[in-house]
């Protein structure tokens, strides 16, 4: 039956129901959407008043659907970001014209390695008149992203994400010892059986395992790392005036001066854990967001010119 416009749904609801539907839970629902779990309970009613159904009902601690909220919920996500597509799509045809908002959460390391390429290519570059707010990485960024105050975040992967988080790999991230010029440990090729003789340090990558312990544990015999640091600076200046060995990764190695040697023994590789990546992260629904894919270029490209000038002074040792 028709309804009058104002006795119609809100279609705000069913961005509502539909964050209930994926979470299966009112609190996590408001956290997702950045609101009250009040206002989403609110909402709910309003829903199951309109619907003449329960929606939803409490079982083995999180809400179970009707069927009536399955006919309303499958699908729904997908016909929510088409609809969002839609307009920001035509909004977001010229990134030199986007004066939106963008904050950016960035692990450490990343912050050290790529600062220059956030706002000399994303600030002054590509978005020009766009506000850019810049933020470490921590243990609430997968919060803030669900909760709308993170847009984009830069780390490591894999890490275990929640569901509505989408990890997009950008380029690859492989294990490297750096060292100062003409370190003696050169003078044996690089041997592993010698990478004890000599101080030893490596870095820490937040959000991960630290790979320096799996080593350790894999190879008591030749790994005794003395000193990690989440710092490349650091580690870099221990190397510059020691003769310390550290086991970092390329990112980090492509910050280095051409003080440092730096070096990709074939043994490393062999006992490094399971490969990792350098990845970018953000809500699921903006996968097809032009904003975020010309993000996901842009982040993927100033990686990749680190990595490949990186490639020019690395000695591979096989």
């Amino acid at each position: 039956m028709y309804k009058k416009y104002n006795e119609q749904v809100n279609l705000n609801y069913l961005r509502v129901f539909d964050a209930i539907y994926i979470h299966r839970s009112t609190k996590l629902a408001a956290s997702a959407l950045g609101i009250s779990q009040s206002a989403v309970s609110q909402t709910l009613a309003k829903l199951r008043d309109y619907t003449g159904d329960k929606l939803f009902y409490s079982a083995n601690g999180q809400l179970q659907s009707t069927h009536r909220a399955d006919a309303i919920g499958l699908g729904l996500n997908e016909q929510l970001d088409a609809l969002d597509n839609r307009i920001f799509s035509d909004l977001f045809e010229d990134p030199s014209e986007f004066d939106g908002e963008l904050t950016i959460a960035v692990s450490s390391v990343f912050l050290e390695a790529i600062a220059t390429e956030l706002t000399s290519s994303v600030v002054f570059n590509s978005f020009p008149k766009a506000k850019l707010n810049v933020t470490t990485w921590t243990d609430r960024t997968f919060t803030d992203i669900q909760n709308g105050d993170v847009h984009i975040g830069l780390n490591f992967g894999p890490i275990d994400t929640p569901k509505s988080i989408r990890s997009v790999d950008l380029t690859s991230s492989e294990p490297i010892v750096i060292m100062r010029k003409n370190h003696p440990w050169s003078d044996g090729c690089f041997k592993l059986e010698d990478f004890n003789k000599y101080p030893t340090g490596g870095i820490l990558v937040p959000g991960l395992t630290d790979f320096n312990a799996i080593l350790e544990r894999r190879a008591p015999e030749f790994f005794d790392f003395k000193y990690r640091s989440a710092s490349m600076s650091v580690l870099t200046c221990l190397a510059e005036h020691s003769d310390i060995l550290a086991i970092t990764e390329t990112l980090s190695a492509s910050m280095c001066p051409n003080t440092i040697d730096c070096v990709q023994p074939i043994w490393l590789a062999d006992l490094a854990p399971a490969q990792m990546s350098h990845a970018i992260y953000y809500l699921e629904r903006n996968h097809n967001h032009p904003l975020y894919r010309f993000c996901i270029n842009i982040v993927r490209n100033s990686l990749q010119e680190k990595l490949d000038i990186l490639k020019t002074k690395t000695e591979m040792n096989i």
